[in-house]
């Protein structure tokens, strides 16, 4: 040893241990991953025949579900898709792991209540889901609810509902419950016809597909409705005599909060109007600022719509040195 250089002796006692017992973990650990994915993705398929809804009427309390899901929009729907139970019920099975926990845990209580349970209540199941039940499991397949509402009132809700996620007062199941809590509501009934708007549609054509005059023409609110009868109006071949009833943008919320239609108190008690009367959004002051804007894109003629004086033909001002009162209201009213 005395011929070993001292530097050499250093080096040697200073240098760092193997890392063979890091590589061979890291290993190890790759190879677990990789073999409980794999147990997961056989897993999953092992228990393919017990993910079908039809396995789910094994136990005779889920048949009622059963036959209210047949009746309900999941099974029914113009698209043709079926959503299966447990495309709602579990995770999706692209989260492979918490599907699979999910499942044995759900299989095992069930199966256990079934047996060995003091027997179903219906109404604690359904409290319990309608308490738990996550937004994500709907909004995986409903991923898109701004982009084309039923109604101005359901868009108001889902943007709500979306940013309100630290509640469960705007959670999906709070209004759409009705799938399996009862039997599907019946097809609503009309108890009235349509509103006739054929004479006014002989000009304005325009109209005829508006969202904002169809909701109207189906509760049998026709244009003479809110404009008047308006004959001289349709009569005027020259096109000089204005609508019997014209409003202004200040005009409009009276309008449609008067007494037989939307009355304030009423709209008051719906979710997607208390952030408005709660100000909100401060841009958002008119019905028709949410409620689609119900004009024409473009005029030939403009009235000042409160002295219902014709202030302008074909784009050219009749009187260009005399600023009508409304003509700010006009470009914004109705």
């Amino acid at each position: 040893m005395s011929d070993v250089p001292s530097d050499r002796l250093k080096t040697d006692e200073t240098a760092a241990p193997p890392r063979r017992p890091v590589r061979r973990f890291l290993v190890l650990l790759i190879f677990l991953v990789s073999f409980l994915a794999a147990c997961s993705l056989l897993a999953i398929e092992a228990t393919e025949p017990f993910s079908r809804s039809e396995a789910c009427t094994n136990c005779h309390e889920m048949q009622p579900v059963y036959d209210r899901w047949t009746k309900s929009s999941h099974y029914h729907n113009p698209s043709g898709v079926k959503t299966s139970c447990i495309a709602c019920h579990l995770p999706p099975r692209e989260d492979h792991f918490a599907h699979l926990l999910s499942k044995a845990k759900n299989g095992a209580s069930h199966g256990w209540t079934h047996f060995f349970g003091r027997g179903y209540d219906p109404k604690t199941a359904l409290k319990t889901v309608l308490d738990s039940f996550p937004n994500e499991r709907c909004t995986y397949c409903h991923n898109n609810l701004l982009a084309q509402s039923s109604k101005p009132a359901v868009g108001a809700v889902h943007a709500i509902a979306l940013k309100r996620t630290d509640t469960r007062t705007y959670a999906c199941v709070v209004c759409h419950h009705h799938i399996h809590s009862k039997e599907p509501p019946p097809p609503e009934k009309k108890y009235y016809d349509e509103a006739d708007n054929s004479f006014c549609y002989d000009c304005h054509t325009n109209f005829k597909k508006e969202p904002f005059v169809l909701q109207h023409q189906a509760a049998n609110i026709a244009c003479y409705d809110c404009h008047g009868d308006s004959l001289p109006h349709a009569d005027d071949e020259e096109n000089s005599t204005p609508p019997d009833i014209m409003f202004t943008k200040d005009m409009v919320n009276d309008s449609c909060g008067k007494s037989g239609c939307h009355s304030k108190s009423d709209l008051q008690k719906t979710t997607s109007h208390k952030a408005w009367y709660a100000g909100a959004d401060p841009d958002k002051k008119y019905c028709t600022d949410c409620h689609n804007q119900h004009r024409l894109d473009t005029r030939q003629r403009k009235w000042d719509k409160k002295t219902r004086r014709l202030i302008s033909r074909d784009g050219q001002d009749l009187d260009p040195d005399e600023s009508p009162e409304t003509k700010p209201a006009d470009e914004m009213g109705m």
